[in-house]
């Protein structure tokens, strides 16, 4: 009777709201809005907040992607925007897998990034991932100069990430390991061979995840002006990447000079 009663007051309370509110997302123009602040409150409330403040970030993440994606807005509103969303974003997923492994936050004044990281385990692998593609979505935000001063955080957080969860979001820790590697100049620990390396390992990770094969023909391809590589990654997107692709394309002479 009482295991009845339990099973009919679960059924009766329905699906969690934010999570709910996170599923209509692309339905509902307000949803993601909605599972935003309902992760956010119910994370404050809760005696378990690390799965609840994931997915405040997981939301946060999109939200910022989709802020970048407006044409509407003016740039400098835009910028304003997503460095907000973003420092917001890596501070849920940092307090997510803070929760999880208090000892790994409890080290993080005193030891370097990477003693920090090795702590974490892999229920802490999307935490630390989201808080470093964050963190790094805001640091290019504010300029090239705070990209270089969170490198090694950020290196060591995508490192980590790529030894716990390699498949997480398309290869997602090897394709922002590339991406950023790639950015960097040599001085501050960027290195083109390597950043190749890691883009290469995601898409063979990750073939179908045209993120991959779009950040390392306008990443690497362009800052090695190897135009081959350029038209032979663009050419293979297809799906979800295939606008973007085609607009990299046509901004093949500007990137590259005239072909002869």
């Amino acid at each position: 009777m009482i295991v009845a009663l339990l099973l009919l007051a679960a059924v009766d309370a329905g699906p969690d709201p934010a999570q709910a509110a996170w599923e209509r997302r692309d339905a509902d123009p307000g949803a993601l809005d909605q599972a935003v602040a309902l992760f956010e409150e119910e994370a404050q409330r809760s005696a378990d907040p690390a799965p609840l403040l994931l997915g405040a970030a997981r939301a946060r993440r999109e939200r910022l992607r989709r802020t970048a994606a407006r044409a509407d807005l003016d740039p400098a509103d835009a910028a304003r925007a997503g460095s907000e969303e973003a420092q917001t974003c890596a501070a849920d997923a940092r307090r997510s897998w803070s929760a999880w492994f208090p000892a790994a936050a409890a080290l993080a004044a005193q030891r370097p990034p990477s003693e920090v990281d090795a702590q974490i385990g892999a229920a802490g692998a999307e935490a630390l991932y989201l808080e470093a593609v964050c963190a790094a979505a805001w640091a290019r935000l504010q300029g090239f100069t705070p990209l270089i001063e969170r490198r090694a955080e950020l290196i060591a957080a995508f490192m980590r990430v790529a030894q716990l969860a390699p498949d997480l979001d398309g290869a997602g820790a090897d394709r922002e390991l590339g991406a950023l590697l790639a950015a960097l100049p040599a001085y501050a620990g960027g290195d083109l061979l390597q950043a190749r390396s890691h883009l290469e390992s995601a898409l063979r990770r990750a073939p179908q995840d045209s993120r991959n094969r779009l950040v390392l023909a306008r990443t690497v391809a362009v800052k090695a002006q190897d135009r081959a590589l350029f038209e032979e990654q663009l050419r293979a997107v297809a799906g979800d990447g295939a606008a973007e692709a085609a607009a990299l394309l046509q901004r093949e002479d500007d990137l590259f000079g005239a072909a002869h």
